[in-house]
């Protein structure tokens, strides 16, 4: 059977944008059902290993994506964020698969944008743990909270990258979409508890 289909996806920026979203997401749906307790845990259990297959899936197409979703996975792994089942199971599924496929990785831009990613969980940890100390403070604060708060540094590290000419431009807009479905249910979640 011919699977070099499946690698001509790669070159479709569409499926990026797609697929980045939906990892987005679903990993605050897990999150969600965790530690806000707003979704499903079977569905969320049953979601992790999903994800984590697209996930290696998305990594083995492009050293690009592979660079940029590893460095994302040794933010969460170094700021110790797999702090659930469902998070594990995926992790191990994407440990799995990409050992197996021997992705090609970037390494300079990997540790560039790892500690971009470290830096983004730092600085949400501290703005989620400081909010209502800096709304009250001034407009740099403010910014800071903004920044943090919206994960920039990895996607200010990638643009980066992308100015100097390393990494083409949907990169970018990948791991915006990324960011911003993640956000979308984040606000989603928070609908819901206050629904309750």
């Amino acid at each position: 059977m011919d699977f070099n289909w499946l690698l001509g996806i790669g070159d479709n920026i569409y499926f990026f944008l797609l697929a980045y979203s939906v990892l987005g997401a679903g990993i605050k749906y897990i999150d969600s059902a965790f530690d806000e307790r707003t979704g499903n845990k079977t569905i969320a259990m049953i979601l992790a290993p999903l994800l984590g297959i697209l996930w290696a899936y998305t990594m083995i197409l492009t050293p690009y994506s592979a660079t940029i979703l590893l460095a994302v996975l040794l933010g969460v792994l170094l700021k110790g964020k797999l702090d659930n089942y469902a998070h594990i199971i995926g992790f191990s599924v994407i440990i799995v698969i990409i050992t197996l496929a021997r992705i090609e990785l970037m390494i300079l831009p990997l540790v560039f944008l790892s500690a971009a990613a470290v830096l983004d969980e730092l600085g949400n940890d501290t703005t989620d743990n400081n909010t209502k100390h800096l709304k009250n403070k001034k407009f740099r604060h403010r910014i800071a909270l903004y920044f943090f708060g919206r994960r920039y540094m990895l996607k200010a590290a990638v643009l980066f990258l992308v100015l100097i000419n390393v990494f083409p431009m949907f990169y970018l807009l990948a791991i915006i979409f990324f960011d911003e479905a993640y956000i979308m249910t984040t606000l989603y979640s928070r609908s819901k508890q206050k629904g309750h």
